[in-house]
């Protein structure tokens, strides 16, 4: 597996909700680790798994344990019998692009403790990795408005676990944030789009922080983007939304940090700056240095703009793949 390093993105999290919804209801823990064939030790923390010590593993064995409340279900789902409901977690590692639901126990869910046994190889994800518990919904209803209706939603979370394996780039992570909002409740000055559009990125607010505003007013959206539902079909769609957002703010964070950069300066200012460049100069210009790479685009852009914009285009697609996410989706759909 080739490990594509994207490291400008971070977990969104959902948290207005239109039906009966239970966060922080679930109990989560890391219960014990394995490194390739080692034998299973108890983490020093419930939700926190450092692996620094353990560089050149192949192998991880995560067992995960997560308990339903006596009293949860009944909260959630209009259901007394056979409650069409499943344990899920979210993994989501920002180096790697991984976005993947585990399954811990299928339908019909009860109240009780579960485990899991997960195995991660080292290709797979790298920097972090995030782990957050849902409860999800099965099946379709019409039992009103006042709970969730249709599979795929989640009705339950609990506490986010977290694994950090060894890490050079680790001033990188997490330097672009996304968040939610309604647009719809902004005022006529606010430099907010309309409610229509989907999302925004902010670099206003705090230069050196840009933050991915996603419009909460669509929120069947806003909900598949937060990572809810395990579905082959969910995980498909869910990959197609991020590409599609993340591609014009990819350009435009290339552009801007091209536009911006000091060739005169030691350092970049802000720092989310580098970490573009980091990623992109190869695609940009072959046998560049980033900061070399910087300073040649931010000529082109003044020189030849309509050159110097569809190499930033093409880099972009080169990183993000959108042909195989749209291949990939219209092949879980025909399947």
């Amino acid at each position: 597996m080739t490990v594509r390093e994207i490291r400008l993105n971070k977990n969104l999290t959902y948290r207005t909700f239109p039906y009966r919804c239970e966060p922080d209801s679930l109990e989560f823990r890391i219960d014990q680790f394995a490194v390739d064939d080692g034998s299973f030790t108890e983490p020093e923390q419930p939700h926190y798994l450092d692996l620094d010590e353990y560089r050149g593993w192949d192998t991880l064995h995560l067992r995960i344990e997560i308990r339903i409340p006596d009293g949860l279900l009944g909260k959630v789902f209009p259901e007394f019998d056979d409650i069409p409901g499943m344990l899920v977690v979210a993994a989501h590692c920002r180096t790697t692009y991984l976005r993947e639901g585990i399954v811990v126990e299928d339908e019909p869910i009860r109240s009780g403790t579960y485990t899991r046994d997960v195995e991660l190889s080292s290709d797979s994800v790298a920097g972090s990795l995030d782990l957050r518990p849902l409860l999800v919904r099965t099946t379709d209803t019409d039992a009103g408005d006042e709970y969730a209706t249709e599979a795929g939603v989640f009705v339950a979370d609990g506490p986010r676990g977290r694994v950090d394996f060894e890490d050079d780039n680790a001033g990188d992570e997490g330097l672009l944030e996304v968040r939610t909002r309604t647009f719809s409740e902004e005022g006529e000055d606010s430099r907010f789009p309309p409610e229509d559009r989907l999302h925004y990125l902010d670099l206003e607010s705090d230069p050196g922080q840009p933050i991915v505003w996603v419009n909460d007013d669509h929120t069947q959206v806003a909900s598949l983007m937060a990572g809810d539902g395990g579905s082959q079909y969910d995980r498909l769609t869910r990959d197609l939304v991020w590409n599609q957002v993340m591609s014009p703010v990819w350009t435009r964070l290339v552009t801007i940090a091209a536009i911006e950069y000091d060739a005169d300066t030691d350092e970049w200012d802000p720092e989310w700056q580098a970490a573009v460049f980091e990623d992109l100069h190869d695609e940009l210009y072959d046998d560049l240095t980033p900061e070399k790479a910087a300073e040649r685009l931010q000529e082109d852009l003044t020189k030849a703009p309509v050159d110097a914009t569809r190499r930033v285009e093409d880099a972009v697609q080169s990183v993000l793949d959108p042909a195989t996410c749209y291949m990939k989706h219209i092949q879980g759909l025909t399947d």
